[in-house]
């Protein structure tokens, strides 16, 4: 069992300039390093942080789920270009 699958929560403190320090045990977990992107989110009053590879990863599942429920086979590219020309129609 890895070490960061029973993770608690840490308390931190915000420091100067509003950084705050995430603890390593977190950024091993996440396999973050010194000057890494990282995405935050704000939703019912939390902040979570995330990297930009879990992101795409919750997207494309999203994106599956919606394929998955269609009664026939979907070309997402082949709706957006037709939405796109639509709305160029319309201006």
């Amino acid at each position: 069992m890895k070490e960061y699958e029973n993770m608690q929560d840490i308390r931190t403190k915000i420091g100067d300039g509003g950084r705050v320090i995430i603890p390593a045990i977190f950024r091993q977990a996440l396999h973050l390093e010194s000057g890494d992107d990282i995405i935050l989110h704000f939703e019912d009053n939390e902040i979570l942080i995330t990297t930009p590879e879990q992101t795409l990863i919750k997207l494309q599942a999203k994106v599956k789920s919606y394929i998955d429920k269609a009664d026939k086979p979907i070309a997402l590219v082949d709706e957006l270009i037709a939405m796109r020309r639509a709305e160029a129609k319309d201006e």
